[in-house]
């Protein structure tokens, strides 16, 4: 018979099993492409994030760049993650933080969230992902002046304010003022 200790583990891997299957298509189709440390620093740097704003990240992962973010500008970060593994060690990541309170990560897509309160937007998705944000953006009602960062690729249909080439793969950072 089993006590009742190892009835908890299983249960708990089983869980983390169906957790880890259900992102499974969505791991796959995105695929999990971490941002260097510098390229990160970079790419806030070029937002000029200042005290009390609003940082979005769209596709934020585990939540590296949100919570460095948060912690460095003492701004308020808003992270979409549809990857429930990756969703899980955001929050993870997000509630340990030091500016824990002004962390919010969801698990939604971020094309049905409202990106309205935005002062900056961070964005490092796969091509096909960036050929739809630009229709995207247009389409929202985005506070005027809102700055957008794309790490690596263009967005279609927007012309960057500024380029920063980075990286041996020569990724460029992008940024949007709309």
């Amino acid at each position: 018979m089993l006590d009742l200790f190892a009835v908890i583990w299983i249960v708990l891997f089983l869980f983390g099993l169906i957790i880890f299957i259900h992102g499974l298509p969505a791991m796959l189709a995105v695929g999990p492409i971490p941002t260097s440390k510098r390229g990160i620093e970079k790419a806030v740097k070029l937002a000029d994030i200042k005290l009390g704003e609003n940082f979005y990240e769209l596709g934020c992962g585990e939540g590296r760049v949100l919570v460095k973010t948060v912690e460095k500008y003492d701004c308020f970060g808003v992270g979409y993650e549809l990857v429930i593994p990756y969703y899980l060690l955001a929050k993870i990541r997000a509630k340990f933080s030091k500016k824990s309170k002004n962390i919010n990560v969801r698990c939604q897509n971020f094309f049905k969230a409202d990106l309205s309160e935005a002062d900056v937007i961070f964005c490092f998705l796969t091509p096909g992902l960036m050929q739809k944000l630009g229709k995207y953006f247009q389409e929202q009602k985005l506070k005027k002046g809102v700055r957008i960062i794309s790490y690596a690729f263009r967005i279609k249909n927007l012309e960057p304010e500024k380029i920063i080439k980075h990286g041996k793969e020569n990724w460029n950072i992008y940024l949007y003022r709309l």
